[in-house]
């Protein structure tokens, strides 16, 4: 049996240690719209979110996307990250 996952965003979140602080599995239209743990600085800090990556599926199970963000553990804000799409391209951030 060949399981595909169809409109989905797959979350998972890293303290400085490696353990896994958060994890989410919801619809893309919830992604794409919705709030976010790492949008306020104080949830960052009190989970100790350094790092998230995420994985984000089509309706027809393509990977769109693959990220990764890196989160300062004392401001709570947005450091670096990257990007790869669906189409090859890949971009890195910087705040």
């Amino acid at each position: 049996m060949h399981l595909t996952i169809l409109d989905t965003a797959i979350l998972v979140g890293y303290s400085p240690e490696g353990t896994c602080v958060y994890s989410a599995y919801i619809p893309l239209g919830d992604y794409w719209d919705g709030d976010h743990v790492w949008d306020s600085g104080e949830n960052v800090r009190e989970l100790r979110l350094t790092k998230l990556k995420g994985f984000l599926f089509s309706s027809s199970g393509e990977l769109l996307q693959e990220f990764e963000s890196n989160f300062n553990l004392v401001t709570g804000a947005f450091q670096s990250g990257w990007a790869r799409h669906s189409d090859g391209t890949f971009q890195e951030h910087k705040a």
